[in-house]
């Protein structure tokens, strides 16, 4: 991990910032501030953005390591798939090999796998499947699938053996290292003691800033590139504020932000 990485999760996950709204990384479509970081520190239930952000990357990663592609749903129209609504998604799911999404319901994390060409699902609750949950899933991805001009008469939804989630706050945690053992084809029994599960959202956290897209014209703040605002930097980090963003209305005057306060 380096300094700067290391530095600015000290900060975060020290509690000294977690109240602070200050962009940190940017992940495709995702912007993850300070606070969305401090979620991510033991004991806290993981933020949506986050979930997206770093399902985002792992399929992006896999994309580039394999000729069948994968593709991901983010996970409020997975939610929406799982409550069989009407889902919005242009998608044509022949022509990926793996589809994978994470569903929330009543602030539980949940991981949904669909194989379009296998014609099946593998569901994974970090607190283990009940059969119900299973054919609830069949059901979900079944009409979703239909919805796309799929054949569905002999989809199966599965599950498979995994860690089991010792707390009560980390589903998010274990969805994520889900997606991420079955995309790079490894054991989901992992290690699910307090203190793994503690590296797990270090590990997050660690690529999450270092897997970012550059962030150096927009706004620390707001996440915005508008230029139609007074902009100033941070005379220690040299970080970049829409004036109006942070209140600051001196112009001749240091300016110190937030997270080097």
């Amino acid at each position: 991990m380096s300094d700067t990485i290391s530095t600015v999760l000290n900060k975060v996950w020290g509690g000294t910032h977690k109240d602070t709204y200050v962009l940190l990384s940017k992940i495709g479509p995702y912007k993850l501030f300070s606070s969305d970081f401090a979620r991510i520190c033991p004991g806290q239930e993981l933020e949506s953005e986050v979930i997206n952000a770093y399902l985002h990357l792992m399929v992006n990663n896999y994309n580039r390591n394999h000729q069948e592609k994968a593709r991901v749903i983010d996970s409020f129209e997975m939610s929406r798939i799982w409550l069989k609504k009407s889902s919005r998604l242009k998608i044509d799911p022949e022509k990926f090999k793996i589809i994978v999404g994470i569903v929330n319901e009543s602030h539980h994390w949940m991981l949904v796998v669909i194989y379009p060409l296998e014609k099946r699902t593998v569901f994974l609750n970090s607190l283990g499947e009940s059969q119900k949950d299973v054919k609830r899933c069949l059901e979900a991805t079944r009409a979703f699938m239909r919805s796309k001009g799929m054949k569905v008469s002999r989809w199966k939804c599965e599950t498979v053996t995994h860690a089991i989630q010792q707390d009560m706050v980390s589903c998010g945690v274990f969805a994520l290292k889900f997606a991420e053992c079955i995309l790079e084809n490894k054991d989901l029994n992992f290690p699910s003691t307090a203190e793994a599960v503690k590296t797990m959202r270090l590990d997050m956290s660690s690529t999450l800033l270092s897997e970012s897209e550059s962030v150096e014209n927009l706004c620390r703040h707001c996440g915005s590139e508008d230029t139609d605002h007074l902009w100033i930097a941070c005379d220690r980090c040299n970080w970049w504020y829409h004036q109006d963003c942070i209140n600051f209305k001196q112009t001749n005057t240091d300016y110190c932000c937030e997270m080097c306060l």
